[in-house]
């Protein structure tokens, strides 16, 4: 924050706090992780000491954590706007400044909670969890309901953004980067992985071959 939105019916709004962000987009703004409740902050922190110990969090994620703590802890401010696109894609997030390259553009912010493999695919809002280094868990970061700017970023298989996984004050956190240079009015995309697209048809925007 701030942030500019355009709505639907192209009106324009400025964000400066929580609550204006959840007035406009119905959604609970988190600006970093939230546990679904005490028995999954348990689980998660004892399979992050585990993870510790057996060295699956590596150096660089420490590393990564260190160096992008101001953007984890709020002190770096972006321009961006949120446009609506349309009924198809939703929202977009755009930058109104130039933006050099490993920049912190923000926090995979929402719920911490178990994977739910029933109807998993019907949620689009839900980001893989691994504690370490290319590790899988049993656990989501679900955005639907709670969660920040990052949650309106867009795919493409030409990505100007990357999500990368640090460790920052006893927790693994997911958080994007730039990964060039970006030129202000460009719109902020990263690639949503191979998995996402087996699971769901490749929309006609995306222009696949």
């Amino acid at each position: 924050m701030p942030l500019k939105v355009i709505t639907p019916l192209a009106a324009c709004h400025e964000i400066h706090s929580p609550s204006d962000f959840e007035k406009v987009f119905q959604v609970r703004y988190l600006q970093g992780l939230e546990f679904l409740n005490d028995k999954v902050q348990k689980k998660l922190q004892a399979r992050y000491k585990k993870a510790l110990k057996k060295e699956w969090i590596t150096p660089r994620q420490k590393w990564l954590g260190a160096y992008y703590a101001p953007g984890l802890e709020g002190k770096i401010a972006l321009d961006l706007t949120i446009r609506w696109i349309d009924g198809i894609i939703g929202y977009g997030v755009w930058t109104n400044r130039e933006i050099p390259p490993h920049m912190y553009i923000g926090e995979y912010a929402g719920v911490l909670r178990r994977r739910r493999w029933w109807g998993r695919w019907d949620n689009l809002y839900c980001f893989d969890y691994a504690i370490g280094e290319r590790r899988s868990s049993s656990f989501v970061i679900d955005a639907q309901d709670a969660s920040n700017h990052t949650r309106f970023m867009n795919h493409s298989f030409d990505p100007n953004v990357e999500p990368i996984s640090v460790d920052y004050r006893g927790q693994i956190h997911v958080i994007f980067r730039t990964k060039k240079k970006i030129a202000a009015g460009a719109q902020l995309c990263y690639d949503y992985g191979e998995e996402y697209w087996e699971r769901r048809s490749k929309p006609a925007f995306l222009n696949l071959d």
